[in-house]
């Protein structure tokens, strides 16, 4: 039965006291009691030695009469050197004895005994050696001889049983006495620490009573005082997510390609959700298949470059498929089988606009356990903005590829050629490096119309395009001027490696045929007319002039031919 409140109060210092001083007498105890067993385990170690030298003596004695006996009995060489080996191991061991036994008087009166007795008889057994001496001895001296050893033998064993007898015997002595005291120990420390224990449980179940109610409002107050800092927090960061939205969607307005929109957007989604990881993917080649177009994170789980569109639900249902460990329905194919499910959750939202799939989305990070995790819809809405921003800008990239590029050479017009013809002059002017600038004309172009209709003109005209993108530099400028006339900005070349460039420009076009409609359309041949700068002129519209003037002498000149507007190549 419990003890009152009080009276329990009044007793919590004795309590602690006695139970102190039974901890403190176990711990005493203990040490003696570690003591006390290190004593007596030298004491039985000590009479394990002096079992252990008596059983090597007797076993070396033995070998001595057996290799003493053997040479008398076989004349054999090998027994003579065993002999004195086991008699000098017999010495040994018989000095060490004397020496382990110093401990016990009577012992080491015994052992001195043994001692020399085995030397008597060790002088006896050596006598056996001597074969001629042995021979000549009366036989019923050998008689005696032989019987005075027998009881020699008898005496050794007696007396080295009386040792062992008595080492045995102090050795059960020592085992009593070791586990007697063992036992008191062990009785002594289980019962102090027993009641130790008893008082320190009975303070500690008054102390838990009386706490407890203190303990249960504190409990409440915390409880309040952490819902209201969670709702705090929550009020934070909700408004910081709408900030970092909001000038996520301004800066998406101000995107000029699509490496600064995936920067952009793997920047924010890493800002509102730390820690997670991801995968952007993109529609280019074909719209059957996403490309892997930037990646972030260190936990990227999705190991796909390319997927196709049976790989995701959210491509197949064209809508969000989230994953919540192991809630939210099947993982996709395109995610690494060996991510582990609990504890990982995975979103993955389709980027489109105007009914089109442009790419998807794809961000997993550890789940939350909070109820307010709006992190999915966040990035949803991100990937809306992000989707209607990577149509805009492709619309915008188509635009300009139109303004810029001829639709039937995929070579650039005119106009972007006269946008940067100057701006190569000045670059080239700064760097003092020259300039050259060629005008291509197809050779009897007219007549390709007049014989094949217009249809294989334009085959022709495709043609040159595609032979002048695979022959210029990356840093040359390929434009169709005008017709069936093609100019080339060739930045750093000076004359005589234009009209190089120019030879091998022409070799190409005269080595293959084109063929329209299953048939061939004969050989396509071009002139050329050079004009480099600054030698020719500085002037970016002169240029062309000189340039065209070029090319009219190379058509006046037989076509076919590389022009300089100062030689003819």
């Amino acid at each position: 039965m419990p003890l009152p409140p009080s009276r329990t109060r009044r007793l919590r210092i004795p309590a602690v006291a006695i139970a102190l001083v039974l901890l403190l007498g176990a711990g005493v105890a203990a040490v003696m009691g570690v003591r006390s067993f290190q004593a007596a385990s030298a004491s039985l170690e000590h009479s394990y030695r002096v079992i252990n030298l008596l059983e090597a003596t007797d076993a070396a004695v033995r070998a001595a009469e057996a290799n003493a006996r053997g040479f008398r009995n076989t004349r054999q060489a090998e027994y003579r050197p065993q002999f004195f080996a086991a008699m000098g191991r017999a010495d040994r061991l018989t000095g060490e004895l004397v020496e382990l036994t110093a401990d016990n008087p009577q012992q080491q009166a015994r052992a001195r005994t043994l001692v020399e007795a085995i030397a008597a008889h060790m002088v006896a057994m050596q006598a056996l050696l001597d074969i001629e001496a042995l021979e000549a001895t009366d036989p019923a001296e050998r008689r005696r001889d032989a019987g005075i050893n027998l009881r020699r033998v008898g005496e050794l064993a007696a007396l080295s049983q009386e040792m062992l007898a008595v080492e045995q015997m102090l050795l059960q002595q020592r085992r009593d006495r070791s586990e007697r005291e063992a036992t008191t120990l062990v009785l002594f420390i289980v019962l102090a620490m027993t009641i130790a224990l008893l008082l320190l449980g009975m303070l500690l179940v008054g102390l838990s009573r009386e706490n407890r109610r203190s303990r249960q409002l504190e409990r409440e107050a915390r409880h309040a005082v952490s819902e209201l800092q969670q709702a705090l927090v929550l009020r934070d960061t909700l408004a910081e997510q709408r900030r970092t939205q909001s000038v996520y969607a301004g800066l998406l307005q101000s995107c000029q390609s699509s490496d600064e929109l995936m920067a952009l957007t793997v920047r924010t989604v890493q800002d509102l959700v730390p820690g997670s990881s991801g995968r952007l993917y993109l529609s280019k080649t074909s719209p059957n298949f996403l490309e892997s177009v930037d990646s972030f994170g260190t936990r990227v789980i999705s190991g796909s470059d390319v997927i196709m569109h049976d790989q995701c639900w959210a491509l197949r249902r064209g809508q969000p498929h989230y994953t919540r460990g192991r809630s939210g329905g099947l993982r996709c194919a395109h995610i690494d089988s060996d991510t582990p499910v609990d504890g990982v959750s995975s979103l993955c939202v389709p980027l489109a606009a105007q009914g089109t799939s442009l790419g998807l989305l794809h961000v997993s990070g550890n789940t939350s356990d909070t109820v307010e995790d709006n992190d999915a819809t966040m990035i949803i809405s991100i990937a809306e903005q992000m989707g209607m921003a990577i149509a805009n800008l492709q619309l915008r990239e188509s635009l300009r590829l139109q303004s810029i590029r001829d639709p039937l050479t995929g070579l650039f017009n005119r106009r972007y050629l006269e946008e940067n013809l100057v701006r190569e002059m000045l670059r080239c002017e700064r760097r003092r490096l020259p300039l050259s600038l060629m005008m291509l004309d197809i050779d009897h172009f007219k007549r390709f119309n007049d014989e094949h209709g217009h249809a294989a003109g334009d085959a022709v005209l495709a043609h040159v395009g595609r032979i002048l993108q695979s022959l210029v530099r990356a840093e040359d400028l390929a434009c169709r001027y005008g017709g069936e006339e093609f100019t080339i900005v060739l930045p750093e070349t000076d004359a005589q490696a234009a009209i190089v460039r120019g030879r091998e420009i022409g070799r190409a076009m005269s080595s293959l045929t084109i063929r329209h409609m299953d048939k061939p359309l004969g050989p396509v041949t071009i002139s050329i007319g050079i004009a480099t700068a600054p030698h020719d002129s500085a002037d970016a519209g002169l240029l062309l002039e000189i340039a065209d003037a070029a090319l009219y002498r190379a058509k006046a000149e037989g076509r076919n031919s590389v022009v300089r507007t100062s030689a003819q190549a």
